[in-house]
């Protein structure tokens, strides 16, 4: 039976929080929020995270792509977010599972974030990112939808 995603593809507030592991894979704590928003023209979604510890920092990204068709198998997004270029990656729809791998323009910073559909107002999601053969960070977290 199908999964009718409601992550990315209905306008939305979800509250994130989980485990983010940086390249020495020490854990720190991730929490944040993402808005996801329509428009006719274009599809967003702002995402603020906030990470703990010693090596706190705050990620705040844009994410944009057209918008996506109900039976669409992928769809390709861009994302901003402070760093040199662009990130370019694909959502890919499997199910109950959405795989999104990435990569920069030069393709020397890239990743995978796998969001897998628990229910309506649940996903989780699990990740990497490398900059050329060198682990960068990993994450685990859970995404609860607050608000439509």
């Amino acid at each position: 039976m199908p999964v009718s995603h409601t992550y990315a593809f209905e306008p939305g507030l979800w509250e994130v929080d989980g485990i983010y592991r940086d390249a020495n894979n020490v854990p720190h704590s991730q929490e944040g929020q993402l808005l996801v928003s329509h428009t006719p023209e274009l599809w967003t979604i702002d995402s603020q995270i906030k990470i703990s510890g010693e090596d706190k920092r705050d990620f705040l990204t844009r994410y944009e792509f057209d918008p996506i068709p109900p039976d669409a198998p992928h769809a390709e997004w861009k994302s901003y977010s402070g760093g040199p270029e662009p990130i370019y990656g694909l959502f890919v729809i499997i199910e109950e599972t959405i795989m999104m791998p990435w990569q920069s323009q030069t393709g020397q910073y890239w990743g995978q974030e796998v969001l897998t559909y628990k229910s309506a107002t649940l996903y989780l999601s699990r990740g990497f990112a490398f900059l050329k053969d060198k682990r960068v960070s990993t994450w685990s977290a859970n995404m609860k939808r607050l608000t439509d």
